[in-house]
């Protein structure tokens, strides 16, 4: 018995030897083991401080690991103390209980270059790796299929962490300090999981989270805290789609996400975000937002839905910059362009997609004929308070003739029920550079736009700001003045239909420059000073019209054209503006054979007159153009019909009316004509160009009518200066009558008119349309009669004794300048009867007889 007893002791104490000399060996042979064979284990060599293992208690410590990155030099993660403790008996009842895990002062480096990352070879090692390991899990899994595993994991913390990630072709860094992590508990059972995560950022902030996790029905419950972020890591991620050169803010978040997992579509999201500070500036860091406060509160989100619903959006102190430069581009345009990594990037990875998308399409089954893509659901948005305060915006354009700077401060918005479908009501106040203050008031839909409604009203705006675009269209710049502007925008089905007014007062514009050329070509110094009442407003009213879709469709243009029209048409038609009166007065009709004027003649000029009262710093010039062939014919005609009647009677005696009323019955083309203009021409020893009678009429008197239609415009030029510097003592400074010289009276084929023209700071303007002096008068008739303007001319008298009429005609043309002759007061030589410039024979009026 005593044999057996020793025997079972020795043999206990052998036991017991091994086993106290496992649990001292293990830890060193592990150690030993883990180091020379890593690159076999994992792919990489590793390297530790200390290992130690109780096998009686399960706890396991390792201090100063590292692993290393290939060229075993560089430590690819590394930490400083590792702690676990797992319950070895729970084994035995295919339970998996780790007591602790505590990890303090873990350090990893992470690298990427384009697709590939610094740890793809451990990756790689584990995928090329036997199957060892599946094979013996499904081995265990095979055993006892009816009791599952359970796993729990209990008071899981991580200390003092640091994460370092470098992606090497954005040169984009990100780096957290002092990770700590604390998870009370992961069950793989059943039970409900609580896990809680806090990040450190190396450029400040951190990153808190909490987690429940319900393991049996996979629903997660998830809040993430994130303190002040700062932003500047993200620029190497926004220079892939836009060219920025500075990015700063500091970002935070209060979020809940809720979901499963099984169905990750299912997230419902709410929270609170703030931005504070945020800075974005182009690749010459220049600004172009900025964001004091940005807070967001969203109610709820719904992933699968695409529905979100914001209990508030607040905006405060944005401000904004838009640079138009010399080359016509902007600085947002240059801001989204496309970047040189973006396109770069493309150019690596347009073979690749080429390959993939061919794979791709091989690998998916053809849909059949008339199957429908799924279409997206669409996005809805609402907001209950939309608020932006404090907001600025800078305008820079050094696209013109001068630079323009332009701010505008103090922007407010509010818009309560905000909703993209619905029709909404929107109202932006502002202040103004200098002084005024605008308003926008917006009511329609985003997702209708074919259904707006839009007003504008700027209020006491100064006009010194604007003078660069002045000059850039009209070559006028802009000293002086202020602005009151309200325009109302409506659109329905496409069709733009629009009105603008415009109320300018003590507007100042100095002279035209003549060293741009403006894109348009408009009066305006002249136009806005006839425009001005008395009390120094400018009204205006410009509707605009047309079609979105139009390709030619410009707003501004179209205003611009606007503007032109009005001034233009007051220009052209200033005494029709100025006195209201319906019929313009664009030039005075003249009969080419009276001396004198009608009353309503004098009428006109009494009407030129006033306007030279009203704006006594306007000019107005009028030039007397007379269809000169015409006038010769029916001057020489009189003559020959004169004549005519004398030889028929006492030619020393005077004529009478009754002798003006025959010499208008007479038929010029009777043969008694032709016989008695022959004996003259025989007489004379003239010979006529043509054998009708105006040739002949014209053969006898064209030098006679051609000094007495010369001395009938000096009389009638004389007459006029005279009544205006006498009735409405005018100076010569304010009124001037001009006259065409030889050739161009000559040239001219217009119609019988004194042509109206404003002057003002050297720059002359004609009142009367263009058109009328493209107009070519009647040619003679077969007869050689005069044309149809100059026989429609009832009288024509000479000596004062007879009065006039005038006729009603279109206006006339460019005004011409040159000096006046000197002018008789007699009337023309060898005249000492009354003509008419009537058409020969019946055709005569015989109302100018009457008026005799």
């Amino acid at each position: 018995m005593k044999k057996k007893y020793k025997i079972l002791l020795l043999t206990a104490g052998i036991l017991i030897a091994l086993v106290l000399l496992a649990a001292v060996l293990v830890s060193p042979l592990a150690k030993r083991y883990l180091e020379r064979n890593g690159k076999e284990l994992v792919g990489r060599t590793l390297r530790m401080d200390k290992l130690r293992f109780n096998l009686f208690t399960g706890n396991l410590l390792i201090e100063g690991f590292r692993m290393l990155e290939p060229d075993d030099s560089t430590v690819f993660v590394a930490f400083d103390r590792l702690e676990t403790g797992v319950k070895l008996r729970a084994l035995l009842n295919r339970r998996v209980i780790v007591r602790r895990i505590a990890l303090a002062g873990p350090d990893v480096a992470l690298y990427q270059r384009g697709t590939r990352f610094s740890f793809d070879d451990i990756l790689a090692h584990f995928a090329s790796a036997p199957d060892s390991l599946s094979t013996a899990t499904e081995a265990v899994a095979d055993d006892r299929p009816g009791t599952p595993w359970e796993i729990g994991l209990y008071d899981i913390s991580i200390d003092g962490g640091h994460l370092f990630y470098k992606d090497l072709v954005l040169d984009a860094v990100w780096e957290f300090n002092d990770l700590g992590l604390t998870i009370p508990g992961v069950y793989f059972a059943g039970p409900r999981t609580d896990v809680g995560l806090l990040l450190q950022f190396a450029g400040g902030g951190a990153l808190e989270t909490e987690l429940a996790y319900d393991m049996e029905h996979a629903d997660f419950d998830l809040r993430l805290r994130l303190r002040e972020l700062a932003l500047d890591g993200l620029l190497p991620y926004l220079r892939q789609s836009m060219r920025a050169g500075e990015v700063s803010g500091l970002l935070s978040a209060d979020l809940n996400l809720e979901g499963n997992t099984e169905h990750l579509t299912d997230l419902s999201v709410s929270g609170t975000a703030d931005l504070c500070g945020f800075r974005l500036g182009d690749e010459s860091r220049n600004p172009v937002l900025g964001i004091d406060t940005l807070r967001i509160a969203l109610r709820q989100g719904d992933l699968r839905e695409s529905r979100y619903a914001f209990d508030r959006i607040y905006v405060s102190g944005i401000a904004a910059r838009y640079a138009i430069r010399a080359d016509g581009s902007n600085n947002l345009a240059a801001l989204f362009a496309a970047s040189p990594q973006t396109q770069s990037a493309d150019d690596t990875s347009r073979s690749v997609s080429t390959e993939q998308e061919k794979e791709v399409t091989a690998d998916t089954p053809a849909q059949p004929d008339g199957a429908a893509e799924p279409s997206a659901t669409p996005l809805r948005l609402t907001v209950a308070d939309l608020e932006v305060r404090n907001g600025a915006v800078e305008i820079s354009d050094r696209s013109l003739v001068k630079p323009f700077d332009y701010r505008i401060a103090d922007i407010r918005l509010r818009c309560r029920d905000f909703d993209p479908d619905r029709r909404n009501s929107l109202t932006v106040d502002a202040r103004m550079q200098r002084t005024g203050s605008a308003r926008i008031r917006w009511q329609g839909s985003l997702s209708d736009l074919n259904d707006q409604n839009i007003l504008v009203s700027l209020s006491n705006i100064d006009l010194r700001d604007f003078s660069p675009y002045c000059e850039q269209f009209t070559a006028y710049p802009l000293s002086k003045g202020n602005l009151s502007f309200r325009s109302q925008n409506i659109v329905s089905n496409r069709y733009l239909s629009g009105t603008n007014h415009l109320d300018m007062f003590d507007c100042t514009v100095e002279k035209r420059r003549r060293d741009h050329e403006p894109e348009f070509r408009i009066p305006l110094k002249l136009g806005l000073y006839v425009l001005k009442d008395k009390k120094g407003h400018v009204k205006i009213d410009l509707p605009v019209k047309g079609n979105l879709d139009a390709p030619e469709f410009s707003y501004r243009k179209i205003v611009m054209k606007a503007l032109g029209n009005v001034l233009l048409k007051v220009v052209t038609a200033p005494f029709s503006f100025l006195t209201g009166h319906g019929d313009n007065l664009t030039h005075i009709d003249l009969r080419p054979l009276d001396w004198n004027f009608s009353s309503e003649q004098y009428a006109r000029f009494d009407r030129i007159a006033g306007l030279l009262r009203e704006k006594p710093e306007m000019k107005v010039s009028l030039t007397q153009r007379i269809a000169y062939r015409q006038a010769l014919a029916s001057l020489a005609e009189i003559d020959l019909k004169t004549d005519f009647h004398r030889a028929q009677g006492d030619s020393l005696q005077p004529l009478s009316l009754i002798d003006f009323e025959k010499i208008q019955a007479m038929n010029f083309k009777s043969e008694a004509m032709h016989l008695f203009a022959d004996s003259l021409l025989q007489t004379r020893g003239l010979a006529a160009a043509g054998s009708r009678i105006g040739d002949k009429a014209m053969a006898l008197y064209a030098d006679k009518a051609t000094a007495q239609l010369r001395q009938l415009m000096l009389m009638r030029d004389k007459s006029l200066r005279e009544y205006m510097a006498a009735t409405h003592h005018l100076a010569e400074s304010a009124f001037r009558i001009d006259t065409l010289s030889d050739e161009e009276l000559h040239a001219y084929a217009g119609k019988n008119r004194y042509t109206i023209a404003i002057e003002m700071d050297g720059e002359t303007y004609e009142v009367s349309s263009p058109e009328d002096s493209e107009q070519t008068p009647e040619t003679p008739a077969p007869d050689g009669s005069a044309a149809s303007e100059a026989s429609e001319a009832p009288n024509a008298s000479f000596g004062g004794f007879a009065p006039d009429t005038d006729s009603s005609s279109e206006s006339g043309t460019d005004t011409e300048t040159a000096n006046s002759p000197s002018q008789s007061e007699t009337p023309p030589t060898g005249v000492s009867t009354p003509d008419t410039d009537g058409s020969s024979g019946s055709d005569t009026s015989t109302e100018t007889a009457a008026r005799f």
